[in-house]
């Protein structure tokens, strides 16, 4: 063979390996952005736990925050319940709806079909917040991405239980997104940079309040017999709100979203709640053994002092609002989600920073970012952790809650190692006896 045939012959293969590569480098990077194309439009297929009114209103939310969404399972403690909620989203969602009959499940464990149900990608929590630390468990060791309702944990247990859950979910490359919606309002996120980059100065107290009207009691005397009674687990799962094994009482269940506010403010959880509370319009039993009124000072670290109020009184005058005191000033947030107002003063008075809380609007509400940031995560293989900012937040709701119900100044770092278990060992019992109402000098923090 000729150094001619020799040399064309290298020239070939050096050419051919040259255009393999370059069409194989064209072909990856096709491949690459049809990947990543594919994977903002892969379908996302949710399954719903709890069907109460935030659980139907977070399937819409889903639903609206990006393409390609729909509602594949349904489980709830109740039948009832479950076919009026199926009825009302497929109603407020349309085709998104996609729950076929086999997919519709009820009673105790009905929980446990939907986190392993093979069609389901991610799970909404929104059970009676007592029992989403067993919910999200099951939802983990399944290998299901979550949104979990705020707040996440009602006592020392499921504080811990959680936040294990979030490390097997980080472990498994999992996403747990929560329900604390402020944190994704334009307008909150820009009053707590302010706060952060310094305008009203080092922070040495703030004013937290979150006072409303009485809220919903389900059925009528008929209705409590045929729940068992007042002891009844039926009765209790219905009437969630007003047992403190299941709401962890309102401080936790309500009064979490301007708590939790307090803390990303100060970029830290407190030292310790000292306070009161009691009920004095809610007395009958049909209201369970939780509280209407709480009154706390919270104490934080460097010296700072919050002071916290809530309560569910009819009648009484509302108010839901934050004041972040600082050494050069104010720093007011009147939290109304999707278009809360916040306004900065120094200490003459003068206005020096304000947000008029221009709206986020229809598909922007900070309830449908929640989902769009969640979905958006798994999509991308990038998925968010949220669960420790939202079980500190829920464990200072209930140093408070303790704080009130001892009448004694309650830790932060107790609670963390506190052996507080509120749930009863069996909750498929057909009757728990409730607990008495709390009182101060007489109940102890375990």
């Amino acid at each position: 063979m000729t150094d001619k045939a020799n040399t064309t012959r290298r020239s070939f293969v050096q050419n051919t390996a040259a255009g393999s590569a370059a069409l194989f480098a064209a072909g990856m990077s096709t491949f690459r952005a049809v990947h990543a194309q594919d994977s903002q439009t892969k379908p996302m297929r949710v399954g719903l736990v709890g069907c109460g009114g935030r659980g139907s209103g977070a399937v819409a939310n889903a639903v609206s925050s990006t393409d390609n969404v729909k509602l594949v399972a349904m489980a709830d403690l109740a039948k009832d319940r479950l076919d009026g909620a199926a009825a009302g989203i497929q109603t407020s969602i349309g085709a998104a709806f996609d729950v076929k009959p086999d997919a519709r499940f009820h009673g105790v464990e009905a929980y446990k079909q939907v986190c392993s149900h093979p069609d389901v990608d991610y799970v909404i929590h929104t059970t009676p917040p007592g029992l989403r630390h067993i919910t999200l468990r099951e939802a983990v060791e399944n290998g299901k991405h979550s949104f979990v309702e705020k707040p996440v944990c009602v006592d020392s247990h499921s504080y811990r239980h959680v936040l294990e859950s979030g490390e097997m979910a980080k472990a498994k490359g999992l996403a747990i997104v929560t329900g604390t919606q402020y944190r994704r309002e334009n307008s909150y996120k820009a009053a707590i940079e302010q706060i952060h980059n310094g305008l009203i100065g080092e922070l040495v107290g703030a004013y937290a309040y979150y006072c409303t009207g009485s809220l919903w009691l389900r059925g009528q005397q008929a209705d409590w017999e045929k729940w068992g009674g007042f002891d009844g687990m039926e009765y209790q799962m219905r009437n969630w709100l007003y047992f403190a094994w299941l709401s962890g009482d309102h401080i936790a269940e309500q009064a979490i979203h301007n708590i939790d506010a307090i803390n990303w403010g100060f970029d830290s959880n407190p030292i310790s709640a000292y306070g009161s509370g009691g009920r004095i319009s809610r007395n009958q039993p049909q209201y369970g053994d939780i509280y209407d009124h709480f009154s706390l000072d919270y104490d934080y670290p460097g010296g700072a002092r919050v002071s916290f109020k809530c309560r569910q009184i009819a009648g009484a005058a509302a108010r839901v609002t934050n004041r972040f005191i600082g050494t050069k000033g104010t720093m007011d947030i009147r939290p109304n989600p999707g278009r809360s107002a916040s306004v900065a003063k120094n200490h003459k008075g003068e206005r020096i920073w304000n947000h008029n809380g221009r709206p986020q609007s229809g598909n922007n509400q900070p309830y449908v970012e929640e989902h769009r940031a969640l979905i958006e995560s798994i999509r991308n293989g990038t998925p968010i952790m949220e669960i420790q900012g939202v079980a500190d937040s829920s464990l200072t709701c209930i140093i408070g809650r303790e704080a009130a119900y001892s009448g004694q100044e309650i830790t932060f770092e107790q609670a963390q190692k506190g052996m507080l278990k509120l749930s009863p060992d069996d909750i498929t019992a057909d009757s728990y006896k409730v607990r008495p109402v709390p009182v101060p000098g007489e109940y102890k923090f375990s």
